[in-house]
């Protein structure tokens, strides 16, 4: 399915949460639309001049796009977004996940658990979660994990450019 732009805000509005894009990322899509549209909706000239506004004032304008969301297919743009910024996780001292990967997987975790339906992204996330534990304390090595990762981007190869 060809994601609509309701699916590229929702996918947008959580990767800047996550700082996996930035404003100018944000910016640069409703200047996109506006230029590609003879008559642009309001939401996009509000976005393609939000570079002063305050980062919940973005997301708000983000979540106000028309459209039907499917946060599956959201949550796919964001995990091969995740994919492009980083195509493999390297550990921290030989088996630990560094921070910000820490990080970043704990709210991927809770965002694909508490939104998609899906049971490829969920038993992917799921397994890195529980794997991670595993080889952080002692049980495995990190090619578990590199493994598990390669499956995660797998499941949004309909969506990697």
């Amino acid at each position: 399915m060809k994601p609509s732009l309701k699916h590229y805000a929702d996918y947008l509005r959580m990767a800047f949460e996550l700082n996996l894009c930035s404003l100018a990322e944000i910016i640069d899509w409703a200047d996109k639309l506006i230029t590609d549209n003879e008559h642009p909706g309001n939401w996009m000239i509000e976005l393609s001049t939000s570079a002063g506004k305050h980062p919940l004032d973005v997301i708000s304008l983000l979540y106000l796009i028309p459209g039907e969301p499917d946060l599956d297919i959201s949550l796919k743009l964001l995990i091969a977004k995740l994919g492009q910024i980083y195509p493999i996780l390297l550990p921290d001292n030989g088996r630990f996940a560094k921070p910000e990967h820490s990080k970043l997987l704990r709210s991927l975790y809770h965002l694909i658990f508490d939104h998609s339906s899906c049971d490829k992204l969920r038993g992917a996330i799921y397994q890195i979660d529980l794997d991670l534990d595993y080889v952080e304390q002692g049980y495995g090595d990190w090619s578990v994990i590199q493994q598990d990762y390669g499956e995660l981007l797998a499941t949004s190869c309909d969506y990697q450019q």
